[in-house]
């Protein structure tokens, strides 16, 4: 194989990647929104929830979570950890689909580097981050783990609300 076609397969799977991260990342916020709506217990909570980003999304659930009556301390601590870490993922994610891709490497015999370069709010420096199949397939891994604790913790959320049903608040515990 010459480095040309092996640059060409490098950079298809970096595509390909991407796509993955990317729609990994789409499920974990569509997820995040659900968790949301089910957290403020509205039928309208799709007027101001449903396409909201997932910065907001995630300080909401925070906000709810830490005043809803059905979600315990243990229990909002849990979701607190869950939150941050999908926080981080979602800031390196930024890297990939925000900012400028390069590839670095045009010299003969010489390894190809590939980083995205961003201009971000309040720095006047831009910031530069490595792109890498082994970074983007951690990120995938990543999203995909915390998307089954996001499942998991909204499935036995469901399951303690509504063993409360019909218990008043000021026994729910």
């Amino acid at each position: 194989m010459t480095s040309t076609s092996g640059a060409a397969a490098h950079e298809q799977m970096m595509h390909q990647l991407i796509g993955r991260m990317v729609s990994m990342a789409a499920h974990l916020e569509m997820r995040l929104q659900i968790v949301a709506a089910h957290l403020v217990e509205t039928p309208y909570a799709a007027h101001w929830i449903h396409g909201e980003s997932s910065s907001r999304v995630a300080k909401l659930i925070r906000d709810v979570a830490k005043e809803h009556p059905a979600v315990s301390p243990d229990r909002f601590v849990e979701i607190k950890e869950i939150i941050a870490e999908c926080n981080r993922l979602f800031e390196r994610r930024h890297g990939y689909v925000h900012g400028a891709w390069a590839v670095n490497g045009s010299e003969p015999g010489k390894e190809e580097s590939w980083q995205t370069m961003r201009l971000t709010r309040g720095n006047q420096r831009s910031t530069f981050s490595p792109l890498s199949v082994d970074d983007l397939v951690d990120l995938i891994r990543g999203f995909d783990g915390v998307l089954g604790k996001v499942i998991e913790w909204q499935v036995d959320q469901i399951e303690i609300r509504e063993s409360l049903r019909g218990v008043p608040r000021e026994n729910q515990t």
